[in-house]
Parts: structure tokens; C-alpha cells; sequence
């Protein structure tokens, strides 16, 4: 019994309390402690040590104030402390003294009825491992891990494998990507699309290459709205294949050709593809074209979204963003303008059949677009790049996401 499957926003005493009746031992995943750790440069080096330990591990929770024998937790000691302040001490000795960084400490603080509260540290598994500890004017310069009884330091072997942990991922990732683009640009999708040119996001969450990876897929028919083909406010259909799910933008049930679909696959990675780009008619004058910002609009309200819709379901970042065109080579594109994606007298022919826009790997889940437009700034460049411009006009001179986009 552990609590890292449940958000930290949903946990309260009740959770903390089924630990304590269950009997839950200290584990891989969970420690308890009486008491925070001393003002002395030895607590300091104890929470380094465990918050390394669970980075490098699998992640998990520290929970302070919960009162344990032999490992079993017994009752609640609420803590007679400054919490804010303990906070504050945390973050900033694993800020300095961690290295590389650990991405995303929680904390939580837990009122318990009969007064009080404890305090819930999760410490979610790093994959940029290994994390050691540096101790600035001390001789510290340590690696740690957890098995079932707690902390251990490596030997040789086992560093070894958390140093090739990061480059096994991103081969993983890119190997995924690529032979789902193959697939797709063969016409060996899920569905058969409009068109040969087509805009393709994968979003990966990295905890999906990890073992035994699986969302729960009753959940998400009862409320497929969270994950639309791009282009769409709501699937106009969908079904349960073997892969997870495949949501699709045509309404009618015998439909022969899709303009878009979305596949949730069991693991939690998305692919969501859309075809029929082009603006214009060949015999136009100006000939096929797309626009940048059409296209840059059409990622960032659908990634928003999509990423609610993990969160929902308890897929916590990093996330790898992945985005391809197909199918364009001789296409002409522009930027346009907000509202009149036509609207652009520069127009770019692209030189190439496909284009394999740089991963984005996102450390936290946006709850806006303009958020979400700061976290895609590379993508959104590159993008501007295709269309022939030097640099992007979605960006203020602060650097902040200008655009605004209505489905």
C-alpha cells in the first residue's frame, strides 16, 4: 500500500489513516519520520540523501509527523514547527546541493482532526538520473538509491545503470516516433486520412516506458472529450482497439476516410494526427499553402488539453512534445495573421517531403495556452523557420505567448 498513485491534491488524513490500519511498511516508495530534519549540517545531509535516493529510484513520499515502529506506522505526531519555514529550507538545500536538479519537489501540508498537521514530501522519480549530492566546503559528494529497507549507496553496477537510463530513454522515444511516422506517411494509420500531408504530435509521458505503464481506459470512455482529434471541440466518434483508444473527427459510423483521429495508447502516449492542411485551390493563383500559425494554434489548444486530460488520470510530467509534417514537399507556407491565416504576402515552398520538428520536453503540465506557447517556444521557432522568417511573431518582447487561439 502506497499513495503515489493518488494525486497529491487528493490526499488528506483519511488516505494517511488507511496507511496506519493497513499496517503499510516504510518501502521503496514511502519513509515516515517523527519529526523534520535537525537545523544541523547532519539532517541536512539525511535529506539529500533520501531525496536523492528517491529520485533516482522510483519516486516517492516522505511523510513527516506520522509516528512508526519497525517500520510500520502507528499513529499521527503532528509537528510543532514552522512548516512554511521547513519548506523553504528543503527546497533550497536541494536546489544547491543536489546535482543535476530535482525536477519538481511537492509538498503538502495535511491537517489532522484532533489538531495539528503533518507534512507530505513527494519526490517524483527523476529521468535525468543519476542525482548526487555536493555539499559546497565539504567533502560530500555522494549517489544514492532505494530498495524495499530504505536507502543504499550504488556500487559501480548499479551507477552504471542509472547513467544509461536518460539515452536508453530518448532512443526509446525516438525510436516510437519514427516508426510511427513511417507508419502514418504509408498509410498504415488507424484510420484512412484525406489527404497525403498531415500534422502529427505525438505526446509521450516518459513514466510510459516504464513497466506495467497503464491508464485506466474505463475511465476515459466515460469521458472521452479530454483527448478530440485536432480541429475538434469533442470526438465525433470512438471505440476500444487493441492499442488503447481511437477517437475520430468523422460522425458518420461507416466513414471511409477521416480528417483526424486521436490514439490514446494504453500506456498514456498520444498520437494525434490531422490531415487536409491546405488552404486555397491550385488554380488560385497562388496554389496550396499552409499557415504557421494555423498550425501553431491547432498544437497548443489541443496539447492544453490533452495534458488536462492525463493529469486527470494521474499521468504526472515529464512529457517528450513530437511534431512531424508529412506529405509536403512543394507546398507552399506563410505565417498569416491572427484570424486570416491567408492573410501573408511571404510564402515559402517547402523543399522537403517531411519535417521533424526538435522534441520539447515539458517538466509541468500548462493550464493555458500562453503558458503552454512559453513551454513550445522552440517548436514555435523552428515552425516560423519553415514558413522562410527568421524568428516568430507569437512572442512579446519579454518573452511572453501574445496569440490567443478560439476553436
Amino acid at each position: 500500500m502506497a499513495l503515489l498513485h493518488i494525486p497529491l491534491s487528493e490526499i488528506d488524513e483519511r488516505q494517511l489513516k488507511r496507511l496506519i490500519d493497513g499496517r503499510a511498511p516504510e518501502s521503496r516508495d514511502i519513509d515516515y519520520k517523527r519529526e523534520l530534519y535537525p537545523k544541523s549540517d547532519a539532517g541536512t545531509d539525511e535529506w539529500l540523501a533520501d531525496a536523492s535516493s528517491f529520485a533516482n529510484s522510483s519516486g516517492g513520499d516522505i511523510i513527516f509527523g506520522m509516528e512508526e515502529k519497525d517500520g510500520m506506522p502507528i499513529g499521527f505526531l503532528p509537528l510543532d514547527a514552522d512548516i512554511d519555514q521547513a519548506i523553504l529550507t528543503l527546497q533550497q538545500s536541494a536546489t544547491t546541493s543536489l546535482q543535476p536538479r530535482l525536477p519538481q519537489l511537492q509538498f503538502k501540508r495535511i491537517a489532522i482532526a484532533k489538531g495539528g498537521e503533518v507534512l507530505l514530501v513527494r519526490i517524483p522519480r527523476s529521468y535525468n538520473p543519476p542525482h548526487r549530492v555536493i555539499r559546497e566546503g565539504k567533502r560530500r559528494n555522494k549517489f544514492y538509491a532505494r530498495y524495499t529497507g530504505g536507502r543504499y549507496e550504488p556500487d559501480v553496477e548499479g551507477l552504471r545503470s542509472l547513467f544509461t537510463l536518460a539515452p536508453q530513454l530518448t532512443d526509446r522515444l525516438n525510436g516510437f516516433r519514427y516508426d510511427r511516422v513511417a507508419k502514418i506517411a504509408a498509410q498504415d494509420a488507424p484510420v484512412t486520412l484525406m489527404t497525403k500531408e498531415a500534422l502529427i504530435m505525438h505526446v509521450a509521458p516518459f513514466s510510459a516506458f516504464d513497466p506495467g505503464a497503464i491508464i485506466p481506459l474505463e475511465a476515459v470512455t466515460q469521458n472521452p472529450v479530454s483527448f478530440p482529434p485536432m480541429g475538434s471541440r469533442s470526438p465525433s466518434q470512438w471505440n476500444v482497439n487493441f492499442d488503447g483508444l481511437l477517437l475520430k473527427s468523422n460522425a458518420q459510423e461507416n466513414a471511409t476516410v477521416q480528417r483526424a483521429y486521436t490514439q490514446l495508447y494504453r500506456n498514456g502516449i498520444i498520437e494525434a494526427v490531422v490531415s487536409s492542411l491546405t488552404l486555397g485551390q491550385p488554380s488560385d493563383g497562388i496554389g496550396l499553402r499552409l499557415s504557421s500559425m494555423q498550425i501553431e494554434g491547432s498544437i497548443l489548444l489541443q496539447l492544453v488539453r490533452y495534458l488536462k486530460g492525463l493529469r486527470d488520470l494521474s499521468v504526472e510530467p515529464p512529457f517528450a512534445v513530437m511534431i512531424s509534417l508529412i506529405g509536403v514537399k512543394g507546398i507552399k507556407m506563410n505565417v498569416g495573421i491572427k484570424g486570416h491565416w491567408h492573410y501573408d504576402d511571404y510564402l515559402s515552398t517547402l523543399d522537403r517531403d517531411q519535417f521533424h520538428f526538435g522534441e520539447v520536453i515539458l517538466n509541468a503540465t500548462p493550464n493555458s495556452v500562453q503558458e503552454c506557447g512559453v513551454m513550445l517556444k522552440p517548436f514555435i521557432e523552428q515552425l516560423a523557420n519553415t514558413a522562410g522568417r527568421a524568428t516568430s511573431s507569437s512572442f512579446g518582447p519579454d518573452g511572453q505567448y501574445i496569440h490567443s487561439f478560439q476553436m
